[in-house]
């Protein structure tokens, strides 16, 4: 059995993929607030599809260090090249961006900066330690690019303190010299590993399926970010934002997102959020994070 297809994919999105846009009253309010304060959203840059239905709900990821990449991810649609300098202010900003909106649980990612020394990892740190000082304090779950296998600045992350430590896989190892370019499989499995040995925090990963795997490859996938200690998994199928990134291969059925959900449980995760439109920060995977070891913090995602 296999997820992959050498059969072209239809340009016609199947009947599950399709879905209602909500209405943009709060969406207006969000866009509002970020564009005031120059901060970018991985929901927009990304061109997510559930950007309006969880700006109708009042979500928003956030995503530091501008809106170029120094990686060159080709299922991604933030922009490419060499970014411009690093806003020191902008963790505060975004702080003050969360205060307005009233969220109480706070998703930020960034663009990989491979021309910071660190990273960009002493600005999650300053992010953290900002949103530490609002009152009340929401639960805090960054999601980061892998530092290069930095220890030092995984350590600087840590040590600020997130309530969730989210680094995504995305694919499977075979396809990453072709998905993930400038990342590694093996690097990115250790960061997560490093996370869990080096501090008590929950850690979370999330793959996207669609873009030729084998069912045998997702599978190890799986385990492997299980093997690595991580506490939640997120599993949704890979959307082409545009013509220059990779195609889709097959469209998955969600009866299968619901095989892997069932067998990702079976492995041992804490929580499993899987089907066609759930991403890494997808609202609809409802964390009480009471239930779990680490940080006793309330709250849902």
């Amino acid at each position: 059995m296999t997820f992959s297809t050498d059969e072209k994919v239809s340009s016609r999105l199947p009947v599950w993929l399709r879905k209602k846009i909500p209405l943009l009253s709060e969406s207006s309010r969000i866009e509002r607030t970020v564009k005031s304060r120059g901060l970018h959203t991985i929901c927009r840059e990304g061109l997510c599809p559930n950007r309006a239905e969880c700006y109708s709900r009042g979500k928003v990821t956030f995503m530091m260090m501008g809106d170029t990449c120094t990686r060159g991810c080709r299922f991604c649609s933030v922009g490419k090249g060499i970014p411009g300098k690093a806003d020191r202010n902008e963790p505060a900003k975004i702080a003050d961006a969360v205060g307005e909106l009233g969220l109480n649980h706070v998703i930020v990612t960034s663009v990989t900066r491979d021309d910071l020394p660190d990273g960009g990892a002493s600005l999650y740190a300053d992010l953290i330690r900002a949103l530490k000082r609002l009152d009340p304090v929401p639960v805090i779950e960054v999601l980061v690019p892998d530092f290069q296998g930095s220890v030092e600045s995984l350590d600087t992350v840590l040590d600020a303190g997130p309530d969730i430590f989210s680094h995504n896989m995305e694919t499977v190892r075979r396809l990453y010299p072709e998905v993930r370019k400038g990342a590694d499989y093996g690097r990115s499995l250790n960061l997560l590993k490093e996370a869990k040995n080096r501090k008590e925090v929950l850690t979370k990963s999330s793959l996207m399926l669609g873009l030729g795997e084998t069912f045998e490859e997702v599978l190890d996938a799986m385990n492997d970010i299980r093997l690595a200690g991580c506490d939640f998994t997120a599993i949704g199928q890979y959307l082409r934002p545009g013509i220059e990134q990779i195609p889709v291969r097959e469209y998955i059925d969600p009866k299968r997102f619901e095989w892997l959900e069932k067998k990702g449980y079976e492995m041992g995760f804490s929580e499993v959020t899987a089907g066609p439109l759930v991403r890494s920060s997808y609202q609809e995977n409802r964390l009480d994070l009471k239930r779990f070891s680490g940080p006793k913090r309330p709250g849902l995602l």
